[in-house]
């Protein structure tokens, strides 16, 4: 595990960096990093740079030019001579040793990022997706991040010492671990942002939901009175229903009784029925069992024939057997004799192997006597032979000890030709790069006056776009606010909309119960519209006929009066269908208007009509249908509207009229002289206005509906037009940041051009010094060359003369080979004859072999046919008495069959006399059916009864259920007469009952007029005040909620920064202190310092570095040269590094600028940190190099496609 100075263990060790299609990097490569110091080498151009472009991509770098390129997609791989571009680029850093701060839970995290061509990015930990603000949060505080100092290229170098003081901020603030303090208070105040803005929300609300609150109070007190009126309603029509019930189910209860003694007659009768079944099916079971047993008896008597069948054909079997092992036993006795042949034979080829045998083993040991004597003498030229190579050998090493140090002189001499060659390639690569360099300082001079000129066209359009945005703002504000004018506009509508939709329904569902009406006329309209067959001749109520003016509505309804609720119908049949309706149903009583009986009533001194003050004869003031004028003419036809009572008065006096008057206020003259009048509340019946106040609301909802659609699409309109404003808006912001962001990176680019024209120079600088240095290597090497050639001539000729003897004596040696070869090839055809006749002994021994076990397989043949020779004459003996067996067994059989037959036949008379039984019953019980088919006639008339009954009863329970969802069984039951006294009197709905039908009936008809005459009421207004209510304390306590929410993130920001500037300043002090130190350290004295630029605001104040190199006065470093800048910088990063290391550190180039000098206290610190931290550097200086544990070449064999290459160097 890797340690600080401090001994403070660090929170993670970079693993290894994987890079796959990103940018120069076609083919996945891996960089494996180990603790110490790793550098990245190789020519320009060949992509070094790109690994740590790579390294700062996948910590979430989201600028396209900091990473050297125009968009995101020129990050993949553009494509070479051999390769397709890239689909994909994947970057991915695997760290290991991860601390338990990080959270992590595992000891291996690997970080990737991911860029597909078509724009797809992704982040994953571990091969999970997840977010930036993921990776960020894990690295924070860290020193790991883009904006962290891990990470530090030439650039950021110049970022840290060109930026303005404020910006050089972040340095200090990822050291000084208050990022993420930084990152709290930004989501305070964001969240406390959100916080206003919603408290302004819910004020405006609670504003209004209080006032929708006072105006529902209002509203749901008149809904309770209107809902007390409704349940005393509901006790009345309760308990007139409920008498209704009792009588019913007084009726039902008889019924039901005389049902239950004829179910107990019927059942008596099935009783005896099912006696006399249980008999039959006993008897039928007995037959059955008889039935079985016969079949029982068949089936054994079948059994005994097949048993007798059976054993007459094992006798025949028998009788074949014994046939057969006479066969058996001839062919035996033939086989025998066969074998006894066969062993005669075997012994003379038996004789005759023997001998030859014999004859092989003489001839095999003469042959084996010369073999010998020939070994003998190849034994003496072999050690003839080995003498003579032992001196060839002791020759041949003087030989190589020769040639191995002739070959060191010619390998000596041709290394030096090679570095001479090599030198001289340096030189022509040396003036090559210089050729190079002046062109490219060209280029770059020529790149910085494309820059500056890009920068003034950037400068114009930023100003234009600014413009354009400007004028969209103005266009949006003037759209939101039209947009929210419409909106109000709306709401408006839709409230009176409501309230008016809310009435038309009301007075819709009143005019379909027949609300307002008499219970009779209720009662035979709701029959017409359940049972339009049976009432088809009823056309309707007068109310509903006729139609007039809503001036002359209070004069005709006065002018009716109770007629105007008159039921009429087509014919006198009709009427009295519905009179026994009402009768059956006890539903009250209605007046009817049959059109076939009316007689015309007219009214004939036309002269009055011209009176002062008369309007006309109510007939001709109203609409109607042709077919119903009789009754219109009935009602009103002999009646006159006037103006007024006046008129009305004066006329009266003035003629003697036959007619009644009515004025347009409701004043009513009869014909008998009365007057009728007062003040006439216009609502109290409303029957004849409601259906003309349906056709207003009906008229008026339509109207309102289209303003509000019309206002809608006006609504969408403006919607439309800011949403598209708005996205116009957001572009132009984006496109001015992204200019702004294109501005900052040219300015940085016009400062890397500076830089870069300086190092150019410097380079050429250098490329001259090392091209001196190579011609005097030059010159050393040839004389070196010289002295060799001499040494090498020497050598080669004592090597000639140690081969002339070697020649010599090999040619003695290959002489006395030949006659070896010659011997050998003898002995081995002498050794091959004796082969031959060991295999032909051997065979001799098998086939022997086989014939002794051939001669024991014929007597053991000989010894089993005799032994079944034998054997079957046993078995014929044994076949024998087992045919007499079965003979004795197929008598047996034959007496079994006899009795079986006898058994059948008993049985069978059995089951004849109990089928007589059986039909005797069946006769009996056909008697009592009939008597119960009889009774079950009764009971069936009386099931229709009750079931008649049981339907009215259903038929009270479901409307009472339907109009008040109270169930028959709720209402409570009379209480007995000693308990009406233990509790003070009875229920409302029994009190009721107690009165006369005619009190409870004008009860009913006064509570239905007071409650139309309240016209329309929303009784959800009781609910929805509640409702209200309860919304507004909860908003209330919202409120609440939102302002002490506000209150805690105004106090958590205030900790915040005084923890934030607690920790800075302490920071900051050391920073400051290890500055001055590491700064004496690399320029060998000197001093400098750090200035807060604002230390009334030290969370926001920049910082501004003074540095005074030895031998010069304190300044800026702004004035320093380009090296002194450099190690500045380099100093300041250490400075941190003591304080807050970085688990890893990449730099790119840094030690550019700095001279030879300078390179080397700049590697002294390097190694000084490298204990403690991983250092990844990218560079071209050979001192850098130098301080390598691992060192990684970049090369590009291929053009556009870098390839790496390792070197780990010992220990």
């Amino acid at each position: 595990m890797i340690k600080t100075l401090t001994g403070r263990r660090l929170p993670l060790h970079l693993n290894s960096i994987k890079i796959s299609g990103f940018k120069s990097f076609a083919e996945e490569v891996e960089l494996i990093l180990e603790p110490g110091i790793t550098t990245i080498v190789g020519p320009n151009g060949c992509g070094k740079s790109n690994v740590s472009d790579a390294i700062r991509w996948v910590l979430g770098e989201q600028s396209a030019r900091a990473l050297r390129c125009t968009n995101m997609r020129d990050l993949l791989f553009n494509g070479g001579a051999n390769f397709s571009p890239s689909q994909k680029a994947s970057v991915a850093l695997t760290f290991t040793d991860i601390s338990e701060s990080l959270s992590i839970g595992s000891p291996e995290v690997e970080v990737r990022r991911q860029l597909t061509r078509d724009g797809e990015s992704s982040y994953l930990i571990n091969q999970t997706p997840c977010r930036l603000r993921d990776i960020s949060e894990l690295f924070m505080d860290t020193g790991v991040g883009v904006d962290a100092y891990s990470v530090m290229e030439q650039s950021k170098i110049d970022l840290i010492l060109n930026v303005r003081p404020e910006e050089r901020r972040f340095l200090f603030d990822e050291v000084a671990g208050i990022t993420k303090y930084k990152v709290r208070k930004k989501t305070a105040l964001q969240k406390l942002k959100d916080a206003e803005q919603n408290l302004v929300r819910i004020n405006d609300i609670i504003q209004e939901s209080q006032r929708e609150t006072e105006s529902l109070k209002a509203q749901a007190e008149q809904a309770e009175h209107y809902q007390s009126l409704k349940d005393q309603l509901q006790q009345l029509e309760l308990g007139l229903a409920y008498r209704d019930y009792e009588k019913l189910a007084t009726d039902y209860r008889e019924a039901q009784n005389h049902l239950e003694a004829i179910l107990n007659e019927a059942s008596d009768a099935n009783q005896l029925i099912q006696e006399a079944e249980e008999r039959i099916e006993n008897a039928t079971f007995r037959r059955s069992e008889l039935d079985t047993a016969i079949t029982t008896a068949q089936e054994e008597i079948r059994e005994v024939e097949g048993q007798l069948e059976k054993v007459e054909r094992q006798i025949v079997i028998h009788k074949e057997k014994q046939l057969n092992i006479q066969q058996q036993k001839q062919r035996a006795e033939q086989r025998l004799e066969s074998l006894n042949t066969e062993q005669i034979n075997l012994q003379t080829r038996h004789r005759e192997r023997t001998q030859e045998k014999k004859r092989v083993e003489a001839s095999y040991k003469i042959e084996e006597s010369r073999l010998t004597a020939r070994q003998q003498h190849l034994q003496e030229l072999t050690s003839r032979i080995d003498k003579t190579k032992e001196s060839i050998q002791e020759a041949q090493h003087v030989l190589q000890e020769t040639s191995t140090e002739l070959s060191q002189r010619e390998n000596k001499r041709l290394a030096i030709e090679h570095e001479l060659t090599s030198t001289q390639s340096s030189l022509n690569d040396l003036q090559e790069s210089s050729d190079a360099l002046k062109t490219e300082l060209k280029a770059a001079i020529d790149d910085r006056d494309e820059i500056q000129r890009g920068m003034l066209q950037l400068d114009a359009e930023l100003l234009q776009i600014e413009t354009q945005k400007k004028q969209v703002e103005t266009t949006l504000n003037e759209n939101q606010n039209a947009l929210r004018k419409i909106e109000a506009e709306i709401r408006g509508l839709e409230e009176n909309l409501g309230g008016s939709f809310s009435r038309y329904k009301s007075l819709e569902q009143l005019q379909s119960v027949y609300e307002g009406y008499y219970a009779g006329v209720r009662a035979i309209m709701q029959a017409k519209t359940h049972y339009p067959d049976q009432f088809g001749g009823i056309c309707g109520v007068v109310a509903e006929l006729i139609h007039t003016d809503a001036e002359f509505e209070v004069a005709i309804e006065i002018a009716l009066g109770s007629s105007i609720q008159n039921v009429v119908t087509e014919t006198a049949e009709d009427v009295v269908a519905g009179i026994n309706f009402l009768k059956e149903h006890r539903a009250g009583r209605v007046k009817f208007l049959p059109l076939d009986m009316l007689r015309r009533r007219t009214f004939s001194d036309n002269a009055l009509l011209d009176e002062p003050g008369v309007i006309g004869i109510a007939a001709e003031l109203v609409d109607y249908d042709d077919r119903y004028e009789t009754v219109v003419q009935q009602l009103l036809g002999n009646t006159l509207v006037l103006e007024e009572m006046d008129d009305a008065v004066a006329l009266k006096r003035k003629f003697r009229l036959n007619a009644r008057l009515v004025t347009l206020d409701g004043e009513l003259f009869d014909t008998s002289g009365a007057i009728t009048g007062g003040h006439a509340n216009q609502k109290k019946s409303g029957l004849l206005s409601r259906a003309s106040e349906l056709d207003v609301l009906k008229t008026q909802i339509s109207k309102l509906q289209q303003n509000v659609n019309q206002r809608d699409e006006k609504r969408k309109t403006y919607a439309a037009t800011i949403a598209e404003t708005e996205q116009i808006r957001k572009k132009l912001t984006a496109q001015l940041q992204d200019k702004q962001i294109e501005k900052a990176s040219i300015t940085k680019d016009i400062e890397q051009a500076a830089q870069n024209i300086t190092r150019l120079e410097t380079q050429l600088a250098e490329i001259e010094t090392q091209n001196k240095q190579l011609q005097e290597t030059v010159d050393l090497s040839r004389e070196d060359q010289q002295t060799l050639d001499a040494e090498i001539a020497e050598l080669t000729k004592k090597r000639t003369q140690t081969e002339g003897r070697i020649q010599r004596v090999s040619e003695q040696v290959d002489s006395d080979m030949r006659k070896r070869e010659e011997v050998v090839t003898d002995c081995q055809e002498r050794e091959n004859f004796l082969t031959g006749q060991r295999q032909k002994l051997e065979g001799i021994a098998e086939v022997l072999e086989n014939f002794d076990e051939q001669q024991l397989q014929i007597e053991k043949n000989i010894k089993e046919q005799q032994a079944i020779i034998d054997s079957d004459e046993q078995t014929k003996h044994d076949i024998a008495e087992q045919i007499e067996e079965a003979q004795r067994k197929f008598l047996r059989i034959e007496g079994d069959r006899a009795e079986a037959e006898a058994r059948k036949d008993e049985l069978t008379e059995e089951r004849e006399t109990l089928n007589e039984e059986i039909e005797a019953i069946q006769k009996e019980m056909r008697n009592t059916r009939k008597q119960f088919e009889s009774q079950n006639r009764k009971q069936r008339q009386l099931e229709v009864k009750t079931t008649q009954l049981e339907m009215q009863l259903k038929s009270i329970s479901t409307r009472i259920l339907d109009k008040y969802q109270v169930s028959i069984d709720e209402i409570p039951k009379p209480a007995a007469q000693d308990e009406v006294s233990e509790n003070e009197g009875q229920s409302p709905v029994h009190a009721i009952l107690e009165l006369d039908e005619i009190d409870l009936m004008d009860n009913i008809e006064k509570l239905k007029a007071e409650l139309s005459a309240m016209g329309a009421v929303n009784l959800k207004a009781i609910e929805a005040h509640k409702e209200h209510k309860k919304r507004l304390d909860f908003l209330n306590s919202q409120r609440e909620d939102v302002q002490q929410s506000m209150h805690s993130m105004h106090q958590a920001i205030q900790k915040i920064n005084e923890t934030s500037r607690d920790v800075f300043l302490k920071t900051f002090e050391k920073v400051k202190t290890n500055f001055q130190e590491v700064f004496t350290q690399l320029f060998g004295g000197g001093e400098t310092e750090l200035r807060l630029t604002d230390e009334s605001n030290i969370l926001e104040s920049g910082i501004d570095i003074i540095a005074r190199p030895p031998g010069k006065r304190p300044q800026s470093i702004t004035q320093l040269s380009g090296g002194e800048r450099s190690l500045v910088a380099i100093g300041l990063l250490f400075a941190v590094f003591k304080i807050k290391p970085s688990p890893f550190c990449v730099l790119d180039e840094v030690d550019a600028a700095l001279d030879e000098a300078n390179v080397l206290r700049f590697t002294n610190l390097i190694r000084a940190y490298s204990d403690n931290t991983q250092f990844v550097i990218i560079t071209h200086n050979k001192r850098t190099m130098e301080i390598s544990d691992v060192m990684y070449g970049v090369t590009m064999e291929q053009a556009g496609m870098s390839k790496i290459v390792t070197y780990k160097f010992a220990a």
